[in-house]
């Protein structure tokens, strides 16, 4: 949440939070002229209601004159009541014998009535250049109790004590019951803050950078989101549409046959093997955009419904289903799954994986051997897909398991980059792991280790 600002109107101070209390250590009339007249003029052109109490050696009608210089409508916004400057005897007068409780809600009852009025709040200053010796260990109290009123109010106080009234030990006492001070050295103003205010300052500055950065990663992580959507859906659709495509040419070349009375059964059947073939592309298409989603949705993302599965038997059936696409692509599998490897886990889920990473070896490394071996331990299984093909780069090893990568040349293009990002998805919901080994000209390996049993 940002913080408003007001401005102070003094360089060395800059803009201010409301709740602000603060002082200045003054020498001499100017001081005073060349610090509050500034001040005030910011708080009335920011419609703020201003209080000024001043004292010697600068008063009411000379405070009047300086600040009449630096705003020429200075007499109007007086009658209408934007800005009080009043002499400390003549407010002594009016407050005099008030508790500092009394004292304290004469000034929130004062910010009421200026927000009631339409100002944005209130920025006052009183001179502390009257107050006796013996009356100081009271107002020390008094200023120790202001900055925890004025904080939660749209106040901001400057008090203003004069150096050569002010002992050592009155200096320190000062400092401490304001948040920052000012003092004048070779004509420039200089703040002097405590440790307690110089440390916060720097943890709010690290917080803030730490908090800007932070914006910064997220924008960048949203932006790069919305990028892998678009390319996502520019996938997507020609994805889609290739499959629907080839369906209403099978469906539109069968009804021109029966429309002419040339469709017979030898004409029809490859074409609806063809439609069977689409439609199972369709289903599996589809199927991936589901997984997508429900991956997506929530942190324990797929589905998985547990039953005892010998891993090994899964591998022999998918290298079955593969024999056809093994052929046509020139590769030889070699399978070697000959010992059951038994657990608790979802056998449709584990037959994705093995497909996926089957597929892929086919896709990206044909006229190769293909291997794909199932071990056993006490625990756990072991399945591992390995290629001959050209390997992937180090430097994109990471990102093939993410979602609608693919790295493959243009050739190879097809699918929607989900299928190694499933793997891992399925493979963690089971509580397992993948590992990929691969260098360059020398093929890939995808080794999956999976526990007999998901930890609860």
């Amino acid at each position: 949440m940002t913080i408003p600002l007001r401005p102070s109107g003094i360089p060395a101070v800059g803009d201010l939070p409301w709740g602000s209390h603060f002082c200045q250590f003054y020498g001499d009339r100017e001081d005073l002229v060349d610090s509050l007249v500034p001040y005030f003029k910011a708080g009335l052109e920011n419609n703020e209601h201003c209080l000024w109490v001043t004292s010697e050696p600068f008063g009411a009608t000379d405070a009047r004159t300086m600040l009449r210089n630096a705003v020429p409508d200075l007499d109007q916004r007086m009658t209408r009541g934007q800005i009080e400057i009043i002499d400390h005897h003549d407010w002594y007068m009016k407050s005099g014998g008030k508790s500092a409780d009394e004292v304290l809600q004469g000034w929130v009852d004062r910010h009421g009535r200026a927000l009631a009025q339409g100002y944005a709040g209130l920025r006052l200053t009183g001179n502390t250049y009257w107050l006796e010796r013996q009356d100081w260990s009271d107002f020390v109290e008094y200023e120790a109790r202001v900055t925890d009123t004025f904080k939660s109010h749209n106040i901001i106080g400057l008090c203003s004590y004069c150096l050569s009234r002010c002992g050592p030990r009155d200096v320190l006492d000062v400092v401490r019951n304001h948040q920052f001070a000012l003092i004048r050295q070779a004509g420039e103003w200089e703040l002097i803050e405590s440790a307690p205010l110089r440390s916060a300052k720097a943890e709010l500055h690290k917080l803030n950078a730490e908090l800007e950065q932070r914006v910064q990663d997220r924008t960048a992580e949203l932006q790069h989101a919305l990028h892998m959507r678009e390319e996502f859906l520019s996938v997507a659709s020609h994805e889609l549409k290739t499959p629907i495509t080839s369906l209403q040419l099978y469906v539109e070349s069968l009804l021109r046959a029966n429309q002419r009375g040339t469709l017979s059964v030898d004409h029809a059947t490859p074409k609806l093997l063809k439609a069977k073939e689409q439609c199972g592309r369709l289903e599996n298409l589809i199927n991936k955009m589901l997984d997508v989603s429900r991956a997506s949705a929530s942190e324990d993302p797929l589905p998985i419904e547990a039953e005892e599965v010998d891993l090994a038997e899964v591998a022999r059936s998918v290298g079955e289903v593969f024999a056809e696409g093994l052929q046509r692509a020139a590769c030889e599998l070699r399978l070697r799954a000959d010992q059951p490897a038994v657990g608790h886990w979802d056998r449709m889920r584990l037959e994705q994986v093995v497909t996926n990473l089957l597929s892929n070896a086919i896709k990206y490394a044909p006229g190769t051997v293909v291997e794909l071996e199932v071990r056993s331990s006490e625990d756990r299984a072991t399945l591992v897909v390995r290629d001959g093909g050209p390997g992937i780069p180090e430097e994109a090893q990471q990102r093939v398991f993410e979602r609608f990568v693919q790295l493959s040349p243009k050739s190879h293009a097809g699918g929607f980059g989900l299928g190694l990002w499933i793997v891992r998805s399925i493979v963690d919901a089971h509580g397992g792991s993948i590992a990929l080994t691969s260098k360059p000209g020398q093929g890939t390996t995808f080794q999956v280790e999976l526990p007999s049993r998901r930890s609860a």
